[in-house]
């Protein structure tokens, strides 16, 4: 069993944020993706709800590579789960090399 300690009761809901911008992607372009209604999207983004289970799943479905992280703010790499720092990082070392 996987205990998620949360600091903060909104910190997936600061995940879901930094997903959405890191993919460069409006909230409109979010919401087509994962049929999270771009208002709710906002209230999500500002901390006005928390995000549901279902909201991190259609995210998840949408970009597997990143389920694990938005959960648990965690990446296991050798799983190809990881979050869009690692990948900015990743990206990186590969024009450096």
């Amino acid at each position: 069993m996987i205990l998620i300690n949360l600091k903060d009761e909104y910190e997936v809901n600061h995940r879901v944020k930094i997903l959405r911008e890191w993919l460069n992607l409006t909230r409109d372009e979010f919401s087509k993706k994962t049929s999270i209604g771009s208002t709710q999207l906002a209230n999500i983004e500002q901390k006005k709800q928390k995000a549901y289970a279902w909201h991190i799943q259609a995210i998840g479905k949408e970009w597997p590579q990143y389920a694990y992280w938005l959960v648990t703010g965690e990446t296991i790499p050798e799983a190809g789960q990881i979050s869009p720092e690692l990948e900015e990082t990743r990206k990186n070392l590969l024009k450096v090399g």
